[in-house]
Formats: C-alpha cells, sequence, structure tokens
C-alpha cells in the first residue's frame, strides 16, 4: 500500500496538463467538466493554491484551493487515484491545506461519494448554502 509521506508534494502546476487533470478526476471519480482543456487550465492557473502529490511521474493526487488569506478557502476539487483511496493521500492534501490556509475556514462542495470521508477529518455538513450554476 501507498505510504503518503513517500510521496512527492508540488505547490505548483509542474507536471500538469489538462488530459492529466481529466484522467484523474474520471477515475477518482470527480463529477466535474473535463471536456475543454482551456478551461480546464485556466482554472489551475488562476487558482491561489494548486497541491499534487506524485509517485516518481504519476499523479495520485491532486487539491485546488481559492482562498483571501484571512477568513475563507474553497476546496475546488480534491481528487485521488482509487488505488491509493484509503491510504491517507486525501487526508495529507486536506492537512497541507489546513496548515498554508491557516486561520480560515475551508468550504467544499462535494457529492454524496466522499461524504463519510470528509467527516471523518472534522468537516460539517452545512444546509444553509445556496449555488447558482453556471
Amino acid at each position: 500500500m501507498t505510504n503518503p509521506d513517500s510521496l512527492s508534494l508540488r505547490d505548483d502546476l509542474e507536471g500538469l496538463t489538462a488530459a492529466r487533470i481529466a484522467t484523474l478526476y474520471r477515475r477518482a471519480p470527480l463529477l466535474r467538466k473535463t471536456d475543454n482543456s482551456d478551461a480546464l487550465m485556466a482554472a489551475f492557473e488562476a487558482s491561489n493554491l494548486v497541491l499534487t502529490l506524485w509517485e516518481r511521474d504519476r499523479l495520485v493526487g491532486l487539491a485546488r484551493v481559492l482562498t483571501d488569506g484571512a477568513t475563507t478557502s474553497y476546496l475546488c476539487d480534491l481528487a485521488v487515484e482509487p488505488d491509493v483511496q484509503g491510504a491517507g493521500v486525501g487526508k495529507r492534501l486536506i492537512d497541507e491545506i489546513m496548515e498554508r490556509c491557516k486561520g480560515t475556514e475551508l468550504i467544499l462542495r462535494d457529492s454524496n461519494l466522499s461524504s463519510g470521508f470528509y467527516d471523518r477529518l472534522g468537516f460539517q455538513h452545512v444546509d444553509n448554502a445556496w449555488v447558482r450554476p453556471a
């Protein structure tokens, strides 16, 4: 089983391509639009924080965050390869986000697919949210 501490952490876009991101999203599965490569890369380029975990040259996890740095951080994406899910990869990414966005409330939007994961990490479900789709 993969040890999350043995993975290489990157906090830039090195090695990321729209194809790699889209493949991970589909495999994770992360229910995101992946059909527009330019828009996908633009989202990552405009984000305040992008963290990736690599097993040699294989992307096994990623997180993308928007933050004001003072009160609020929004976890846009968290995706982990299925064969390393449950090994602590997602937790390592969340812990790193919490360290880098210290003092901010971390908010995310999620499907029911991974609600147990977030619950175990101390996230609280809220009913008072509204979303206006693009």
